[in-house]
Order: structure tokens, then C-alpha cells, then sequence
């Protein structure tokens, strides 16, 4: 009776420790995963650095030329609103350009939680036991 428990405990404590484990395990493929992500949001925001210094430049034209046209006479004004026209556009595209990069931080994380949860399984099926191989006795004692 004594060595039934014995061995009863000895077998508990297997298990807690695989569990722990397996526990410690996901935990440290999530922090890669997470310190990845970290790594690729930098990448991304070292990226918007020149955008947005492109994006006041451009500001900064276009109120300049706003300001000449306020200053010139009617005969300049026609050249300049060509002037201004062709600078607003471009600084649409920018805009539009930024608004995309916006959106990239979010698919990153979509992706990244994704793949992280795609191999944390593959690890789990690879690592843990496969219960279709037990008898229906031993299945019905683990539930």
C-alpha cells in the first residue's frame, strides 16, 4: 500500500513537472515571437522616419507657394497654381503612402500571432503523446 502511493506520487509529480515544462516552453516561443514582432515594428518605424520628413517638406512648399500667390501679381498666379496643384498631388500620393504603412504594423502582429500559434501546435503534436494510439481503457481513465 505504501509503495502504491509512493508510486502514485512519484507519477504526480512527473506530470506536474512535464506540465511545467511544457508550460515554460510556450512561454519562451512566445517571448520570441513577441521580441520578433518588436523587431519588425523598429524596422517599420526607422521606415516612416524619411516618409514623414518628406511629408513637412512638402507642407512646408505648399504653404510657401500659398504664400507667393498671395503676394505676386495676376500674371504669376496662373504658373504658380500649376505649381501648387502638381505639389498637392504629389502630396496625395504621400498621404496615401503613409495610410498604407499605417495598416502594416497590424498585419505584421496578424501574421506573426498566426504563424507563432501555427508552430506552438506543431510543437505540441510533435512533443506530446498521441492518445489514438491508447485503449479505450486509458482514455476513459484520462477523462
Amino acid at each position: 500500500m505504501t509503495q502504491t502511493i509512493f508510486d502514485l506520487l512519484k507519477a504526480l509529480m512527473n506530470a506536474t513537472l512535464l506540465l511545467l515544462a511544457l508550460c515554460l516552453f510556450l512561454g519562451w516561443q512566445l517571448f520570441a515571437s513577441a521580441r520578433e514582432v518588436t523587431d519588425r515594428l523598429g524596422e517599420i518605424s526607422e521606415n516612416l522616419i524619411p516618409l514623414h520628413s518628406q511629408l513637412q517638406t512638402v507642407t512646408q512648399e505648399v504653404s510657401l507657394l500659398r504664400q507667393a500667390l498671395d503676394r505676386s501679381n495676376p500674371a504669376d498666379r496662373a504658373e504658380i497654381r500649376k505649381m501648387l496643384s502638381l505639389l498637392e498631388t504629389q502630396l496625395a500620393a504621400i498621404k496615401g503612402k503613409a495610410q498604407a504603412l499605417q495598416q502594416l504594423p497590424a498585419q505584421l502582429v496578424s501574421t506573426s500571432v498566426e504563424s507563432a500559434i501555427r508552430s506552438l501546435s506543431q510543437e505540441i503534436d510533435e512533443r506530446l503523446p498521441r492518445l489514438s494510439s491508447c485503449s479505450q481503457k486509458q482514455t476513459a481513465l484520462l477523462e
